[in-house]
Parts: C-alpha cells; structure tokens; sequence
C-alpha cells in the first residue's frame, strides 16, 4: 500500500501580504508543514492540487518549494486559478513535465499511473485542460493497463453551491466522455472548492478536498464561508487497484 497526501488551496501570499477573508494563509499553511512532518513525512507522493498562491509572485512559489524540500523528489504540483503558469514551470521545472504549454505530471506509484492536469485558464476563474492536454490525456490512459488517478484543480462535477458550480471545469461533459471511455479511470481527485465532496463519474470515483487555509460553505447559493477546520485528504493506494482515503482537518 502507498500513501498519497493530497493538500490544496494554500493561497499563500508574500510574508508582509495580506489576509485573505480575515485568515493567515501563511500561519495555516505553516501548521499543516508541521503536521505533516510529525505524521506523514515517508508519504510517497505530497501532490499539490493549485492555487498555491494568492499573489502570483515567483518568489513566494520559490519559499514554497523550499518549503517542501523534505519531499521534494515526491511532491507533484499543478495550478489553480490564483496560478501563474510561467513562474511555476520556472521554479518547479525539475517535477513537472516538459510542456511549454502546461504545468503537469505524469507519475506511477504502486501499479498506479497519477496523471496530473492543468486546468488554469489565465485570467479567468473557471477552468479548462490548458494546450494539448486533451489528446495527450487520452493518449496516455489509452496506454495504461492498471488503475489510473487524475488530478485537476477545477472539478469535472458540479458539487451543490451554485456560485461555485458556474466556475468549475468548463468541457464537462467532454471530460465525462472520457471517463466513460476508459474503465481503468479508478480516481479524480481536485481541489477549488474549498470543501470536501464525494461523487462518481460513471466508474469514476471524483473527491474534492479541503484547503489548507479558509474553507467555503457546503450547498451555498452564494458565496459563504464555512468555520470547520481546514484540512487535508491521504490516499492508501493497493496494488490491486482499491484504495483507501480520508480527510483530516488541523
């Protein structure tokens, strides 16, 4: 069994940068490092599922990889809205793939292939496979013979808060397509919602997950904020393509 932890939502902002809805990213996301080293520093893969930053400023993706460093040949990364693209393939070139045109991974870990996609339209709040990903994705799936696990920030799905909803993955049902077409598709695992939700695409299990710092109301026709802990989700990942996943919250 392999551990997977999967933190999102950081938004972290520069050491004098300012509070984001009355909470200090940087103070959370520093409580959630230290938990990790107490409790998860052997994980073998630490993915990062977007807006990693409030800011957009190179520097403060470099403080985070520096950040990081104990897992550094096991953290994985891929934006979110609140990303910029180009300073995160400067900073973290030597994990992501070589794609000019998208910030993503491909991995295998325990018979499992982890493919990691980019869905940052800059500029914008919803989000899309960025460049050629549509075509490579189905390329790679098509090629693997085990389970497979598909990490985005934007949500494939609709999770029940309409504000929300109307910022998610823009091709949805291009992307249920896909799914659809390949059985060995076990996950979907994303982050924006700033919640944890759990629903299916066909065979499809699809998780979102807590962010580290604020979190945002359940089933909420416009924005709110949540009080409930921030969090973060682990997945146990078998050889024989079941898993295991939970959601802790600081």
């Amino acid at each position: 069994m392999s551990q997977i932890v999967q933190i999102t939502d950081l938004h972290l902002v520069a050491g004098d940068g300012p509070l984001l809805l009355e909470h200090d990213t940087r103070a959370a996301f520093l409580k959630m490092r230290k938990y990790l080293m107490e409790h998860h520093a052997d994980c073998e893969r630490l993915i990062v599922t977007g807006d990693l930053v409030h800011d957009e400023r190179e520097d403060v993706y470099q403080e985070l990889f520096e950040a990081l460093s104990p897992w550094h040949d096991r953290l994985r990364v891929i934006p979110g809205n609140h990303d910029t693209r180009a300073p995160m393939q400067k900073v973290f070139s030597s994990i992501i793939r070589e794609d000019p045109e998208s910030v993503s991974f491909l991995d295998e870990l325990n018979g499992w292939t982890l493919i990691g996609l980019d869905t940052l339209i800059e500029g914008s709040v919803e989000g899309d496979l960025a460049g050629e990903q549509w075509g490579w994705l189905r390329s790679t799936v098509s090629a693997c013979a085990g389970p497979v696990a598909i990490f985005m920030h934007h949500p494939p799905v609709f999770v029940g808060s309409q504000w929300i909803d109307q910022l998610s993955l823009a091709s949805l049902g291009i992307f249920a397509n896909l799914v659809e077409d390949f059985e060995q598709i076990k996950l979907v695992i994303c982050g924006h919602v700033h919640q944890e939700f759990y629903t299916q695409i066909f065979h499809a299990d699809v998780f979102t997950t807590p962010s580290t710092c604020v979190q945002f109301k359940p089933n909420s026709h416009d924005f709110a904020v949540d009080a409930i802990a921030p969090g973060f989700r682990t997945f146990n990942l078998k050889g024989d393509g079941s898993y295991e996943t939970k959601v802790i919250r600081l």
